[in-house]
């Protein structure tokens, strides 16, 4: 019955989409996207100017009916659909329009007038189709460079280079100090200066990030490292796709049609992998901190601000050298048509905004605004990190309670978005249509008010410090004994998420209307139920339950890979950014494409994230477990509750 349903919503997607708009109609209509030769126009000089212009169309005034307007306000009537009436064009201004070639100069001193005369010049071109334009939004270049190298650009270039200096000292003295003896070795690395530089070691850190725990309590943690790894390949992939929208397309059908694809859906309602990172997180914490603490009389609230101290350090350090950069040399790496928007946004935004993101309150603050959009995460985890610090807290005092605790904390994360979502009438779903896409996002409120708040995340965490506390619980007891709880273990596991994500292709249809409190019911169970499959599977792995899937996360790679993506996450948008922005072109999306284009991102992504892990990341660990002051008493179980890469640490600091 269902596939019979699922074949009709696709045929009148299909009708809808193609039948609609024939091919002729819509090769009638002015191409939305267009790119002059930037680096010839800047071959002219003196004389070149290179725009890129939002046009707003409109019908001529007092003209007869335009054939070509109607198809426009038929296909824009769809929010699937790109906006045809509006037209972003890079043009090389005296080559597109001759007739401002002999006054290019003084159009470029005065931005109104530049303005007016690609108002003539386009309106004049789109006549014989009954058309007139308007700019709306315009960014212009000549020869010479956009943004010029400022004082902060040469402080940011001088912290750097002192940091790679120090770091190839460190590494010559701590790695010609291993062709010694051993005790020459031992005795250079106990003295304070010793340990402080061996913190800045290459070949030390390198060592760090390969190091396995020998810990037996550590054997139902074997598995994150490759559900971080392949979390990470999903998220690259989702990004790569996301940026390559922000481009010109030369095949704009492609994301207007994409929602009809089930093949498509993957990417289209995927946005739920998120909830893998925010299980991880929750699900070490809570393990963790009942390891830690299971023989200690009383829990103090100190625990909870250092725990909170050294997580912040942690994380910041590394944050803070990627803003430093996206703030400063990022605009400078190269220039093109799409430079500045894809680019020099990032710069711009980091500029004004890089102090939100050190108080991991970009989620809320300024959202349209955010540097590294992609560290709303960050924000939200930190943010359910010392919410769940406070539950753990409340079940440590209470632990016979501790179902109920958790079970409410479920609740209030269930809650929370039905809640939301009902009283401000949000979508269904979060649409990834191609204007979405083209704003990155930024204008659709399911995103700004459901998606990135960690309030309205807090199921997922509630859903990892069960796993975390039920891991616990059964850590020296198999619970799969039998074959219908392995059945049972791979239906959960891939079924629940699956359907979460497929059911997207019902949802999509244009016919098809949700019920507000329908809608708000959805965005709450959905990413609950996908959570909940996650969790099931990070159980069963736990278990050794999964076969090759097991097999698949638990391959020694992986265990190194898997240790970088933090360090991956903070750099991967920026090389995205660079690799879309420099684009000369128009794009052409297919799956294939973004396919290809992920794989080399993910990859260039590993080698800088490992010179960041290496160079900033690593030494941060080091240096803090040497020099941040412990507490007197108990220093060692607090200690104990922080989480990170290598080193044979118990906890993992972050998720990701």
């Amino acid at each position: 019955m269902w596939v019979i349903r699922i074949v009709i919503v696709l045929s009148a997607l299909f009708f809808c989409v193609c039948v609609k708009i024939t091919d002729e109609e819509y090769a009638l209509m002015p191409e939305i996207f267009h790119l002059d030769d930037f680096d010839r126009c800047l071959m002219l000089g003196k004389d070149a100017l290179y725009c890129t212009v939002q046009m707003q169309l409109a019908p001529i005034r007092n003209s007869t009916s335009s054939r070509v307007w109607a198809i426009i306000q038929k296909i824009i009537s769809n929010p699937k659909n790109y906006r045809h009436d509006w037209l972003r064009h890079g043009i090389c201004v005296p080559l597109s329009c001759p007739d401002m070639a002999n006054d290019i100069l003084n159009y470029i001193d005065n931005e109104t007038s530049l303005m007016d005369a690609i108002d003539r010049c386009y309106s004049s071109k789109l006549q014989s189709l009954g058309l007139q334009s308007s700019v709306m939004e315009m960014h212009c270049e000549t020869e010479k460079p956009f943004y010029d190298i400022d004082n902060y650009d040469i402080a940011v270039a001088i912290c750097f280079i002192v940091l790679i200096i120090t770091v190839l000292c460190a590494s010559f003295y701590e790695g010609f100090a291993r062709y010694k003896s051993k005790a020459y070795y031992r005795r250079i690395t106990s003295t304070k200066r010793g340990r402080i530089i061996a913190c800045f070691s290459i070949p030390k850190n390198w060592d760090r990030l390969k190091a396995n725990s020998s810990d037996p309590n550590a054997e139902p943690l074997k598995c994150i490292n490759g559900l971080r790894f392949y979390t990470i390949v999903l998220v690259v992939m989702a990004h790569t796709s996301m940026v390559g929208f922000l481009t010109y397309a030369s095949n704009p059908k492609f994301g207007e049609t994409m929602t009809s694809d089930p093949i498509n859906m993957l990417f289209v309602n995927g946005s739920y992998s998120i909830q893998l990172f925010m299980i991880i997180s929750s699900w070490l914490l809570c393990y963790n901190f009942f390891l830690v603490f299971e023989k200690q009389p009383k829990f103090k609230l100190g625990y909870i601000l250092y725990a909170f101290i050294h997580r912040y350090i942690r994380l910041s350090v590394p944050l803070l050298a990627v803003i430093a950069f996206n703030a400063t040399w990022l605009q400078h790496i190269n220039r093109g048509p799409l430079w500045d928007k894809v680019v020099g946004t990032e710069y711009r935004n980091c500029r004004k905004n890089w102090w939100v993101n050190l108080l991991y309150i970009n989620n809320y603050y300024d959202v349209k605004n955010m540097c590294m959009l992609q560290t709303w995460y960050l924000a939200a985890d930190t943010q359910l990190f010392v919410l769940s610090l406070v539950v753990l807290a409340i079940i440590w005092n209470h632990k016979n309670r501790a179902p109920i605790i958790l079970g409410t904390f479920l609740g209030v994360g269930l809650a929370v978005p039905v809640i939301v979502n009902y009283v401000n009438d949000y979508n269904i779903l979060l649409r990834q249509y191609p204007e979405n896409l083209y704003k990155i996002m930024l204008e659709v409120p399911e995103w700004l008010y459901m998606t990135i708040p960690g309030h309205t995340n807090i199921s997922g965490f509630a859903i990892g410090l069960i796993v975390g506390y039920v891991i616990y619980k059964y850590r020296n007891r198999k619970l799969f004994t039998r074959t219908h709880h392995h059945v049972l273990w791979w239906v959960t596991t891939f079924g629940l998420p699956l359907t979460v994500v497929y059911v997207g292709i019902p949802l999509y249809d244009d016919e098809y209307v949700a019920t507000p409190f329908g809608a708000a019911l959805y965005v709450s169970l959905g990413k609950a139920a996908y959570g909940l499959g996650m969790g099931v599977a990070c159980f069963g792995l736990s278990q050794n339950v999964g076969w090759l899937l097991r097999d698949a996360v638990m391959l020694p790679p992986l265990q190194v890979l898997g240790r970088l993506t933090y360090c991956i996450y903070l750099v991967h948008v920026a090389l995205i950014r660079i690799r879309s922005g420099q684009a000369r072109s128009k794009s052409y999306l297919t799956v294939h494409t973004f396919a290809i284009q992920s794989c080399g991102d993910l990859i260039l992504g590993y080698v800088i994230g490992l010179v960041l892990c290496l160079f900033v990341e690593m030494p941060t660990s080091a240096l803090q477990k040497l020099m941040m002051p412990k507490l007197k008493k108990d220093s060692k179980n607090v200690n104990d509750l922080q989480m990170q890469n290598g080193d044979n640490d118990k906890v993992v600091e972050t998720n990701i």
